[in-house]
């Protein structure tokens, strides 16, 4: 029995030492490569069936925007976190402007094209300010039909500082006047643009970007000849500066009905002389 025992110790003892062995002759070597998945990276270990890993650690990202691991370049989808954006190239009628959005988490930014939908009251308001129409040149080119008869005419009007210069072209007679009074010249101007103004309500028209003219929403009064047209159109340019005023009436006089078609042109903003 005694001999029995002794044979299965020494079995036993080789079988430890041999598993020892085995397990001492293995020394694990690492992958210079990072393995991952969605939460961590690690090394690991090269050996056939061997399971051991090293340096193993959560993924690194920068912010909650971030989309690749600084360790091991894991990549994950995000989404930004972007603010409500502001102008940071106004339209004009010429070209479109720039909406600037920033991500509250990692300020990253991105553009969208904003399109030119008219200028804004003040800006209209502004147009019509005296600061903006005190040197300027006024032309208008008027035709009335009716009764198998026209009659055309041509009014030049130039504003300085201080001076009027007055132009009329009518029935082949033309009459110049130069306003040197700068009281009476400027009562002039007033009276011009305050003319203009009232038929440039800013809530009687709207802006079409095709022709990148506004057109009025509703009838406007002609004062001067006590009739009313929907047939207005007014153009500014890229300083938002009025340089067209265009209409067409139709009205009744002493029992004969008329047309009339008028355009105003405005130029020479600031440079105009006499």
């Amino acid at each position: 029995m005694k001999k029995i025992l002794v044979v299965l110790m020494a079995i036993c003892m080789v079988i430890t030492l041999c598993v020892t062995l085995t397990s001492c002759a293995h020394k694990c070597e690492f992958s210079t490569d990072w393995s991952k998945d969605a939460t961590h990276h690690w090394h690991a270990c090269i050996g056939e069936e061997c399971v051991e890993v090293a340096d193993k650690a959560e993924h690194v990202w920068d912010n909650a925007c971030d989309t690749s691991c600084n360790t091991c370049g894991q990549t994950r989808t995000t989404e930004h976190v972007w603010n409500a954006g502001e102008i940071t190239t106004k339209p004009t009628q010429a070209k479109d402007g720039v909406k600037t959005f920033t991500c509250t988490v990692c300020s990253e930014t991105k553009t969208e094209t904003v399109p030119f939908t008219g200028l804004t009251v003040d800006e209209w308001n502004d147009a019509f300010s005296s600061s903006s129409v005190e040197n300027f040149t006024y032309n208008e080119a008027s035709s009335t039909k009716g009764s198998g008869m026209t009659m055309d005419t041509e009014v030049t009007y130039k504003f300085t500082e201080d001076k009027a210069y007055v132009k009329m072209h009518m029935a082949g007679q033309t009459q110049e006047e130069t306003v040197n009074d700068k009281l009476t010249a400027n009562a002039l101007r007033k009276q011009m643009v305050d003319s203009i103004r009232e038929l440039a309500v800013f809530a009687d028209y709207s802006y079409d970007a095709a022709t990148k003219t506004y057109k009025a929403v509703r009838d406007i009064k002609i004062d001067s000849l006590d009739a009313s047209t929907s047939d207005i159109t007014l153009k500014f340019n890229d300083d938002n500066k009025l340089v067209e005023l265009k209409y067409t009436v139709e009205f009744e006089m002493s029992g004969i009905d008329f047309t009339a078609t008028s355009t105003v042109t405005l130029s020479d903003y600031g440079t105009t002389k006499i």
